[in-house]
Formats: C-alpha cells, structure tokens, sequence
C-alpha cells in the first residue's frame, strides 16, 4: 500500500540528513517518499495534502543541491536550506496527521498514540529551532541545538517504527496480492520481500479484524 517504500524513503531522507551525503540522499528520498505518499493518498486525504508537501520539499532540497555544486553559498542559499529546514519537519507532522486518521479508522491505538508522542518531539525541534534564531546567547544557542539533535533523531527514528508498524498491520483488501505486484526497481522488490517475511506475524489487522489486543 505505500509504507514499504515511505520507510525506505524517510530513512533515506530523514537519518541521509546527518551523514556527510545528506544533501543528496535527501533528493532521492523525497522523490521516492513523493511517489510512497501519491500510493497511500487513496487511502486518507491527509496523505494528498503530504504529498504537495513533499513536492515543495523536492524542488527545495534539489535547489539546495544545485547551490551546493556550483558553490552558490550566500544569502539567497541559506535562506533556501532554511526553507528545507522548516519543511522537512512539518511535513513528518502532516504524515502522522494521515497515520493517524488511517490508525484510528483500523482501532490501531497503540499507533496513534505512537503518532502523538512522535508529534511532539517535532514540535519540539521546531520550538528550540525557532528560538535559537532570535537568540543571541551563543551558550543558550549551543543547548537549544543539542536539543535539537537529540529531538531530531527521536522523532526520525520513532517515525521508522510508526511506518514499519503500519506496514505490518493495516491490511486492506486490495493488498492480498501486494507480494504479486512488482514494482519493475530490483532494489525496491527486494525490500518489498524483506518487509513481507519481517510483517507476516504482525499482519494480523486490518479493517475486517481492528484493533490492538
């Protein structure tokens, strides 16, 4: 149904950002979590609405890239990566708003309550985030940014375990033959396999059996 691949892209995307290729990986990531949200948009409109999201984050984040290459590194850039940088965690807020309507509709709770605590980790970064920048105590912006690590990599890494979660039990009837239907990527099959074998004890809900026992 589209967690399989929005896994793979929010890991390219979110845990890319902190390694030295960050600015690239987050390209590749968006565009697949592009395509992952366009699958799932069936399902809730909260999807559709992350979807233009992430369209605005792709041509951000391959703005960024072109800047970076070309070493346009000014005032015009860092306004941009800024933009990257505002976006990237509103839109983690817009998918847990979709996760969440699609868990509540299933009886999922654990996974809801799961989409809450992971929102507020968010909104935490985006608080400390906001502050640091009107902040001109360089010790109180060095503590807002540790922060903003640590909320960071919180709220990437709970995301990861909501979309696993979600893969392995919201089952809705037209994806009985999902293991049938290929992609045509080698690399996303793949995975797709991976996500079945790790799933086929966890995929015991769906909209004929809700709920968490």
């Amino acid at each position: 149904m589209g967690f399989g691949l929005l896994f793979f892209a929010c890991f390219l995307t979110y845990f890319g950002s902190l390694t030295p290729l960050g600015t690239y990986t987050f390209v590749l990531g968006s565009a697949i979590m592009l395509y992952a949200l366009y699958k799932l948009s069936g399902q809730n409109k909260m999807f559709l609405c992350s979807a233009i999201g992430t369209a605005i984050l792709l041509l951000d984040s391959m703005v960024v890239v072109i800047c970076d290459v070309f070493g346009f590194v000014d005032t015009f850039y860092k306004v941009i990566f800024g933009i990257q940088s505002l976006v990237a965690p509103l839109l983690i807020l817009l998918m847990l708003s979709a996760i969440f309507l699609l868990a509540k509709e299933v009886e999922l709770r654990k996974i809801q309550a799961w989409c809450i605590v992971d929102a507020s980790f968010v909104l935490i970064y985006l608080i400390c985030d906001i502050v640091s920048a009107f902040v001109g105590s360089t010790a109180v912006i060095a503590r807002l940014g540790l922060v903003c690590i640590i909320s960071q990599v919180l709220y990437s890494m709970l995301l990861l375990v909501i979309l696993f979660n979600c893969y392995a039990r919201i089952c809705y009837a037209d994806d009985k033959e999902m293991d049938k239907n290929a992609t045509g990527m080698p690399i996303f099959d793949f995975l797709n396999k991976l996500f079945n074998k790790a799933s086929d004890k966890g995929r015991k809900n769906g909209p004929s059996e809700k709920g968490d026992k």
